[in-house]
Protein backbone atom coordinates (compact mmCIF):
# COMPACT_ATOMS: atom_id res chain seq x y z
CA UNK A 1 0.00 0.00 0.00
CA UNK A 2 2.84 2.38 0.82
CA UNK A 3 4.48 1.50 -2.50
CA UNK A 4 1.29 2.24 -4.42
CA UNK A 5 0.77 5.48 -2.53
CA UNK A 6 4.17 6.65 -3.73
CA UNK A 7 3.59 5.67 -7.36
CA UNK A 8 1.69 8.74 -8.49
CA UNK A 9 1.77 10.09 -12.00
CA UNK A 10 0.19 13.08 -13.72
CA UNK A 11 -2.62 12.18 -16.08
CA UNK A 12 -1.73 13.69 -19.46
CA UNK A 13 -5.40 14.27 -20.29
CA UNK A 14 -6.80 15.67 -17.03
CA UNK A 15 -3.63 17.04 -15.46
CA UNK A 16 -4.62 15.36 -12.20
CA UNK A 17 -2.64 12.92 -10.08
CA UNK A 18 -3.27 9.23 -10.70
CA UNK A 19 -1.77 6.02 -9.36
CA UNK A 20 0.24 4.05 -11.88
CA UNK A 21 3.17 1.74 -11.17
CA UNK A 22 4.20 1.85 -14.82
CA UNK A 23 6.12 4.49 -16.73
CA UNK A 24 5.26 5.62 -20.26
CA UNK A 25 8.20 3.54 -21.46
CA UNK A 26 6.62 0.53 -19.74
CA UNK A 27 3.39 1.27 -21.60
CA UNK A 28 5.28 1.22 -24.89
CA UNK A 29 7.15 -1.99 -24.03
CA UNK A 30 4.03 -3.81 -22.85
CA UNK A 31 2.01 -2.62 -25.83
CA UNK A 32 4.71 -3.68 -28.28
CA UNK A 33 4.69 -7.19 -26.85
CA UNK A 34 0.89 -7.42 -27.04
CA UNK A 35 0.90 -6.01 -30.57
CA UNK A 36 3.57 -8.32 -31.99
CA UNK A 37 2.13 -11.30 -30.12
CA UNK A 38 -1.34 -10.68 -31.54
CA UNK A 39 -0.01 -10.38 -35.09
CA UNK A 40 2.02 -13.59 -34.71
CA UNK A 41 -0.99 -15.45 -33.34
CA UNK A 42 -3.24 -14.28 -36.18
CA UNK A 43 -0.73 -15.32 -38.81
CA UNK A 44 -0.21 -18.68 -37.11
CA UNK A 45 -3.98 -19.24 -37.37
CA UNK A 46 -3.93 -18.40 -41.07
CA UNK A 47 -5.64 -15.03 -40.64
CA UNK A 48 -4.48 -12.34 -43.04
CA UNK A 49 -2.87 -9.22 -41.62
CA UNK A 50 -2.62 -5.91 -43.51
CA UNK A 51 -3.67 -7.61 -46.75
CA UNK A 52 -5.83 -4.67 -47.89
CA UNK A 53 -3.28 -1.98 -48.76
CA UNK A 54 -5.86 0.76 -49.38
CA UNK A 55 -7.61 0.16 -46.06
CA UNK A 56 -4.31 0.03 -44.18
CA UNK A 57 -3.26 3.36 -45.72
CA UNK A 58 -6.60 4.86 -44.66
CA UNK A 59 -6.14 3.62 -41.09
CA UNK A 60 -2.60 4.95 -40.88
CA UNK A 61 -3.62 8.41 -42.11
CA UNK A 62 -6.49 8.57 -39.63
CA UNK A 63 -4.26 7.53 -36.74
CA UNK A 64 -1.68 10.12 -37.83
CA UNK A 65 -4.27 12.91 -37.75
CA UNK A 66 -5.91 11.88 -34.50
CA UNK A 67 -2.68 11.24 -32.59
CA UNK A 68 -1.36 14.64 -33.68
CA UNK A 69 -4.15 16.36 -31.70
CA UNK A 70 -3.95 13.96 -28.75
CA UNK A 71 -2.31 14.66 -25.39
CA UNK A 72 0.52 12.19 -26.05
CA UNK A 73 1.32 12.68 -29.75
CA UNK A 74 4.91 11.44 -29.52
CA UNK A 75 4.13 7.85 -28.58
CA UNK A 76 5.13 5.32 -31.28
CA UNK A 77 1.63 4.76 -32.64
CA UNK A 78 1.03 1.85 -34.99
CA UNK A 79 -2.11 0.33 -36.46
CA UNK A 80 -2.69 -3.10 -37.95
CA UNK A 81 -5.65 -4.47 -39.91
CA UNK A 82 -6.63 -8.02 -38.93
CA UNK A 83 -8.80 -9.54 -41.59
CA UNK A 84 -11.35 -11.52 -39.67
CA UNK A 85 -15.06 -10.95 -39.09
CA UNK A 86 -14.65 -9.91 -35.46
CA UNK A 87 -16.49 -6.60 -34.92
CA UNK A 88 -13.89 -4.89 -32.77
CA UNK A 89 -10.92 -2.60 -32.42
CA UNK A 90 -8.57 -2.47 -29.47
CA UNK A 91 -5.57 -0.53 -28.26
CA UNK A 92 -2.63 -1.85 -26.31
CA UNK A 93 -0.69 0.53 -24.06
CA UNK A 94 1.74 2.86 -25.78
CA UNK A 95 -0.23 3.42 -28.99
CA UNK A 96 -0.51 0.00 -30.63
CA UNK A 97 -3.94 -0.28 -32.27
CA UNK A 98 -5.54 -3.41 -33.72
CA UNK A 99 -8.53 -3.05 -36.04
CA UNK A 100 -10.62 -6.03 -37.11
CA UNK A 101 -12.23 -6.15 -40.55
CA UNK A 102 -15.58 -7.12 -39.06
CA UNK A 103 -16.12 -3.44 -38.23
CA UNK A 104 -17.17 -2.96 -41.86
CA UNK A 105 -19.35 -6.08 -42.09
CA UNK A 106 -22.54 -4.97 -43.95
CA UNK A 107 -24.78 -6.94 -41.58
CA UNK A 108 -23.11 -6.93 -38.16
CA UNK A 109 -20.47 -4.19 -38.44
CA UNK A 110 -20.68 -0.78 -36.81
CA UNK A 111 -18.78 1.44 -39.24
CA UNK A 112 -20.42 2.87 -42.35
CA UNK A 113 -18.21 5.84 -43.31
CA UNK A 114 -14.88 7.56 -42.63
CA UNK A 115 -16.16 9.67 -39.75
CA UNK A 116 -17.51 6.61 -37.95
CA UNK A 117 -14.20 4.81 -38.41
CA UNK A 118 -12.44 7.90 -37.01
CA UNK A 119 -14.75 7.74 -33.98
CA UNK A 120 -13.61 4.18 -33.26
CA UNK A 121 -9.93 5.04 -33.67
CA UNK A 122 -10.23 8.20 -31.56
CA UNK A 123 -11.85 6.18 -28.78
CA UNK A 124 -8.94 3.72 -28.79
CA UNK A 125 -6.34 6.50 -28.90
CA UNK A 126 -8.14 8.08 -25.94
CA UNK A 127 -7.65 4.83 -23.97
CA UNK A 128 -3.93 5.04 -24.77
CA UNK A 129 -3.65 8.68 -23.68
CA UNK A 130 -5.60 8.09 -20.47
CA UNK A 131 -3.34 5.08 -19.82
CA UNK A 132 -6.31 2.98 -18.77
CA UNK A 133 -4.58 -0.37 -19.26
CA UNK A 134 -1.64 0.15 -16.93
CA UNK A 135 -3.79 1.99 -14.41
CA UNK A 136 -6.08 -1.06 -14.32
CA UNK A 137 -3.04 -3.34 -13.97
CA UNK A 138 -1.90 -1.23 -11.01
CA UNK A 139 -5.31 -1.50 -9.32
CA UNK A 140 -5.36 -5.26 -9.87
CA UNK A 141 -1.89 -5.54 -8.34
CA UNK A 142 -3.10 -3.60 -5.30
CA UNK A 143 -6.14 -5.87 -4.86
CA UNK A 144 -4.05 -9.00 -5.21
CA UNK A 145 -1.55 -7.67 -2.66
CA UNK A 146 -4.26 -7.01 -0.07
CA UNK A 147 -5.79 -10.45 -0.56
CA UNK A 148 -2.47 -12.29 -0.35
CA UNK A 149 -1.41 -10.19 2.64
CA UNK A 150 -4.60 -11.02 4.55
CA UNK A 151 -4.13 -14.74 3.96
CA UNK A 152 -0.43 -14.61 4.88
CA UNK A 153 -0.82 -12.61 8.10
CA UNK A 154 -3.51 -14.92 9.47
CA UNK A 155 -1.87 -18.19 8.45
CA UNK A 156 -1.46 -20.67 11.37
CA UNK A 157 -3.50 -18.44 13.68
CA UNK A 158 -7.04 -18.74 14.99
CA UNK A 159 -7.96 -16.13 12.35
CA UNK A 160 -6.68 -18.23 9.43
CA UNK A 161 -10.13 -19.24 8.19
CA UNK A 162 -11.36 -15.66 8.46
CA UNK A 163 -8.29 -14.42 6.60
CA UNK A 164 -8.92 -16.88 3.78
CA UNK A 165 -12.53 -15.83 3.57
CA UNK A 166 -11.54 -12.15 3.57
CA UNK A 167 -8.99 -12.76 0.80
CA UNK A 168 -11.41 -14.69 -1.37
CA UNK A 169 -14.23 -12.23 -0.74
CA UNK A 170 -11.99 -9.30 -1.45
CA UNK A 171 -11.04 -10.67 -4.86
CA UNK A 172 -14.69 -11.36 -5.67
CA UNK A 173 -15.61 -7.78 -4.75
CA UNK A 174 -12.68 -6.41 -6.75
CA UNK A 175 -13.33 -8.46 -9.88
CA UNK A 176 -17.10 -8.21 -9.69
CA UNK A 177 -17.64 -4.62 -8.62
CA UNK A 178 -14.55 -2.44 -8.24
CA UNK A 179 -12.81 -3.54 -11.46
CA UNK A 180 -16.01 -3.35 -13.49
CA UNK A 181 -16.77 0.08 -12.05
CA UNK A 182 -13.39 1.32 -13.21
CA UNK A 183 -13.92 -0.34 -16.57
CA UNK A 184 -17.21 1.50 -17.04
CA UNK A 185 -15.57 4.73 -15.86
CA UNK A 186 -12.71 4.22 -18.32
CA UNK A 187 -15.08 3.62 -21.22
CA UNK A 188 -17.03 6.76 -20.37
CA UNK A 189 -13.81 8.79 -20.25
CA UNK A 190 -12.55 7.31 -23.53
CA UNK A 191 -15.88 8.16 -25.18
CA UNK A 192 -15.64 11.79 -24.03
CA UNK A 193 -11.93 12.25 -24.80
CA UNK A 194 -12.22 10.42 -28.12
CA UNK A 195 -15.12 12.65 -29.17
CA UNK A 196 -12.92 15.73 -28.72
CA UNK A 197 -9.94 14.11 -30.43
CA UNK A 198 -11.93 13.26 -33.57
CA UNK A 199 -13.43 16.76 -33.64
CA UNK A 200 -9.99 18.38 -33.35
CA UNK A 201 -8.75 16.12 -36.16
CA UNK A 202 -11.55 17.32 -38.45
CA UNK A 203 -13.91 14.35 -38.25
CA UNK A 204 -17.60 14.98 -37.62
CA UNK A 205 -18.28 14.05 -33.97
CA UNK A 206 -21.92 13.26 -34.77
CA UNK A 207 -20.59 10.01 -36.24
CA UNK A 208 -19.83 8.69 -32.75
CA UNK A 209 -23.49 9.07 -31.81
CA UNK A 210 -24.56 7.20 -34.94
CA UNK A 211 -22.42 4.23 -33.92
CA UNK A 212 -23.93 3.89 -30.46
CA UNK A 213 -27.44 4.61 -31.70
CA UNK A 214 -27.07 1.80 -34.23
CA UNK A 215 -25.62 -0.52 -31.59
CA UNK A 216 -28.37 0.31 -29.08
CA UNK A 217 -31.06 -0.43 -31.68
CA UNK A 218 -29.52 -3.80 -32.43
CA UNK A 219 -29.45 -4.69 -28.76
CA UNK A 220 -32.96 -3.42 -28.04
CA UNK A 221 -34.50 -5.57 -25.33
CA UNK A 222 -31.10 -6.92 -24.30
CA UNK A 223 -29.62 -3.75 -22.86
CA UNK A 224 -30.21 -4.07 -19.09
CA UNK A 225 -29.44 -0.54 -17.81
CA UNK A 226 -25.95 -1.12 -16.57
CA UNK A 227 -25.81 -4.20 -14.41
CA UNK A 228 -23.32 -3.64 -11.61
CA UNK A 229 -21.30 -6.48 -13.11
CA UNK A 230 -21.24 -4.97 -16.61
CA UNK A 231 -17.76 -4.01 -17.77
CA UNK A 232 -19.07 -1.46 -20.28
CA UNK A 233 -21.80 1.14 -19.98
CA UNK A 234 -25.04 0.28 -21.79
CA UNK A 235 -25.09 1.53 -25.38
CA UNK A 236 -28.07 3.76 -24.61
CA UNK A 237 -26.19 5.35 -21.69
CA UNK A 238 -23.14 5.96 -23.86
CA UNK A 239 -25.37 7.62 -26.43
CA UNK A 240 -26.93 9.90 -23.80
CA UNK A 241 -23.50 10.90 -22.49
CA UNK A 242 -22.25 11.71 -25.98
CA UNK A 243 -25.37 13.75 -26.75
CA UNK A 244 -24.56 15.92 -23.74
CA UNK A 245 -20.97 16.43 -24.91
CA UNK A 246 -21.78 16.94 -28.59
CA UNK A 247 -22.28 20.77 -28.63
CA UNK A 248 -18.76 21.36 -27.29
CA UNK A 249 -17.32 18.84 -29.77
CA UNK A 250 -19.15 20.44 -32.69
CA UNK A 251 -17.69 23.84 -31.79
CA UNK A 252 -14.19 22.32 -31.90
CA UNK A 253 -14.98 20.55 -35.18
CA UNK A 254 -16.13 23.78 -36.82
CA UNK A 255 -12.73 25.34 -36.11
CA UNK A 256 -10.54 22.35 -36.93
CA UNK A 257 -7.86 23.13 -39.55
CA UNK A 258 -8.26 19.55 -40.78
CA UNK A 259 -11.95 19.94 -41.53
CA UNK A 260 -12.98 19.84 -45.17
CA UNK A 261 -14.58 23.20 -45.91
Amino acid sequence: MLLLAGCTAIDAVTGQKTTNLYSLKDDVDIGSQVYSGTIEEMRARGIKVNADAARVAQLKEMVRRIKSVSNLPDLPYEVVLIQTNVVNAMAAPGGKIMVYEGLWNPKDGLVKDDDELAAVLAHEIAHVNCRHSTEAMTKAMFANGVAVGAAFLTKDTKYEKGGQIFAAGGMIVYNGIWATHYSRTDEKEADAVGLMYMAKAGYDPRAALRIWERSAQRRAGADPADSIFSTHPADSVRLQNLQTQLPAALAVYENSPYRKK
